[in-house]
C-alpha cells in the first residue's frame, strides 16, 4: 500500500488520502471526482453534526433508509436501519456515552464508497476513553446508505470486498 498523500484544502488539518486509492478513481468522468469531493464534504459535515450533538442535522445528511452496525453497540449484534435506527442508537450509544466525539484521521475515498480511519471518543464515569475505528461506507446522492464500524482496517476493507464493494 503507498504512503497517504496529503491534500491541505479548507478542511482543519487539510485531508490525507490514500495514493493506491487515488489511482483507481476513474480519471475519464469529471463527475467522478466532483461526486467524490461531495462525499468528502458530506461525510465531515455528519461527523460534525455528531461533534455538536446535532441529531436533525446528521439526519438531514443521511439517507432515510440508511443500514448501519455499530461497534459500540456490537453486543446487541443488530443493524441500526433508517431515521428511527439513528434516533435509537443516538439515545441508546451516544448519549450513553456522554455525547460521542469523532475525529477523521484518514478517508479512503472510492468514489461512491470508501472507508474512513476515525479516533472516535467517549466518556465511561466521567473519564475520556479515545478508540481508534475503522468505517467503510457506500454513499447514495452524497449520503450514506449503508456503513458499519470495524475494529482494523483489514476489517474495513474486507467488508467492501465480501459486499462487491472493493475497490
Amino acid at each position: 500500500m503507498n504512503s497517504p498523500v496529503f491534500f491541505p484544502g479548507r478542511y482543519p488539518g487539510g485531508l490525507f488520502v490514500q495514493s493506491d486509492v487515488i489511482a483507481t478513481l476513474p480519471l475519464t468522468r469529471d463527475t467522478a471526482r466532483a461526486m467524490s469531493k461531495e462525499n468528502v464534504e458530506s461525510a465531515r459535515a455528519a461527523y460534525a453534526a455528531i461533534n455538536r450533538g446535532d441529531l436533525d442535522a446528521f439526519l438531514a445528511l443521511i439517507d432515510p433508509e440508511v443500514e448501519f452496525r455499530s461497534l459500540i453497540a456490537e453486543a446487541e449484534g443488530r443493524a441500526y436501519m433508517g431515521h428511527d435506527g439513528v434516533r435509537d442508537w443516538w439515545e441508546r450509544v451516544n448519549q450513553a456515552l456522554g455525547g460521542l466525539h469523532f475525529e477523521p484521521v484518514e478517508i479512503h475515498d472510492l468514489g461512491d464508497r470508501g472507508y474512513v480511519e476515525l479516533v472516535v471518543t467517549g466518556s465511561v464515569e466521567g473519564v475520556e476513553v479515545p478508540q481508534r475505528m475503522w468505517q467503510a461506507f457506500v454513499m447514495r446522492d452524497t449520503r450514506p446508505v449503508w456503513w458499519a464500524t470495524f475494529r482494523n482496517e483489514a476489517e474495513a476493507r474486507e467488508a467492501l470486498k465480501t459486499a462487491g464493494l472493493s475497490e
